[in-house]
């Protein structure tokens, strides 16, 4: 109960940070599912997150199906004023703490809308784009993703992007990157760079999870790498639901590795998905616990409003309050100050 209590005290005192979200913003969606996102932050005590915008293949691979992406999710923080607000800066985030609003951050999974051209860099980060991933899973023409077999590097279109996200205040992503891409990416980017939302490869072996070199690197120049609790990307699946203490093995690794201060969190819910989920194990609990019905260990369950029972697996872990603030939200603030400015 002790541990609980200390738990829940330095997780009230937080800023609390998801680095990944998919808040599905689409006219075809129920609209409550949309309506209920920034409530269910608020409800967690989640102070921001970085929604992935633009988003899909189809969807937000062009300039102009990225702009009214964008454009959409700006209308959906602004028809809710008193409860969601659009960072920006870094200050933006603690306003959203002090406020107790939902903090919404522009950061797509993939550069693909850039298309060819350098001038869209500064296009999006006047739409509020502020974090970006130079590319997803396979090639586009910044570089390799993670699961293409060539592992080429950064292109000479790449190094120019990630010049212009440093010049314009855009955090480098890197969390689907391939392994050349990802060290030559570090090299390159005179800020502090991230993976948004990955594990250590030593632990589980996946190609979405970072080698201790790429994490030592990040660190190095100051940056975050933030753990993930969704399950492919933890252990491998044998049945059941991976358990929360599956994460800690990838936590007490990275801290080992490099510290608590180049740690953070990250879920990477799907919204629409995870929101199914949860309807679904209510409506049929014999369910419950089967791997097949669940993304997220038991407890959690891919619902950002059980976000508290990560600061209560770090505190168990023996973090102490200052350290559980850092990691469930702190470091990420550093990271986005240096880059964004205050």
């Amino acid at each position: 109960m002790a541990d609980r209590a200390t738990a829940k005290a330095a997780y009230d005192d937080a800023i609390v940070i998801d680095c990944s979200t998919v808040a599905i913003v689409d006219s075809w969606l129920e609209k409550t599912i949309q309506d209920e996102f920034f409530d269910k932050m608020i409800q967690g005590g989640v102070t921001a997150t970085s929604v992935t915008v633009p988003q899909g293949s189809a969807s937000g691979s062009s300039v102009v199906a990225a702009i009214k992406q964008l454009k959409a999710h700006r209308e959906w923080i602004e028809a809710a004023p008193d409860k969601a607000i659009l960072c920006l800066t870094a200050e933006d985030i603690r306003r959203a703490k002090r406020e107790s609003r939902a903090g919404i951050i522009f950061g797509p999974q993939n550069a693909d809308m850039l298309e060819d051209v350098i001038d869209t860099v500064g296009l999006f980060h006047s739409m509020g784009l502020r974090v970006m991933q130079l590319t997803y899973n396979t090639r586009n023409y910044l570089g390799d993703g993670c699961l293409e077999p060539g592992n080429a590097g950064l292109s000479l279109f790449g190094h120019e992007v990630v010049k212009a996200m440093n010049e314009y205040g855009i955090v480098v992503d890197l969390s689907h990157c391939g392994d050349r891409t990802t060290a030559e990416a570090i090299e390159a980017s005179s800020q502090p760079s991230i993976f948004s939302h990955a594990n250590a490869r030593a632990v589980f072996d996946h190609p979405r999870n970072r080698t201790d070199d790429q994490i030592r690197a990040i660190a190095e120049k100051g940056g975050v790498i933030c753990l993930t609790p969704f399950s492919s990307f933890v252990q491998e699946k044998v049945g059941e639901a991976a358990p929360l203490d599956a994460l800690a093995k990838h936590f007490e690794h990275v801290v080992n590795l490099v510290g608590v201060e180049h740690v953070g969190l990250a879920t990477d819910i799907n919204e629409n998905n995870e929101t199914r989920r949860i309807w679904h194990r209510r409506e049929n609990p014999d369910v419950v616990g089967q791997a097949r019905y669940h993304n997220y260990p038991i407890g959690f369950d891919g619902d950002l409003r059980n976000y508290g029972v990560y600061a209560e697996l770090f505190t168990k872990l023996g973090c102490t309050p200052d350290e559980v603030g850092a990691v469930m939200g702190g470091n990420l603030v550093r990271v986005f100050e240096t880059v964004w400015g205050g």
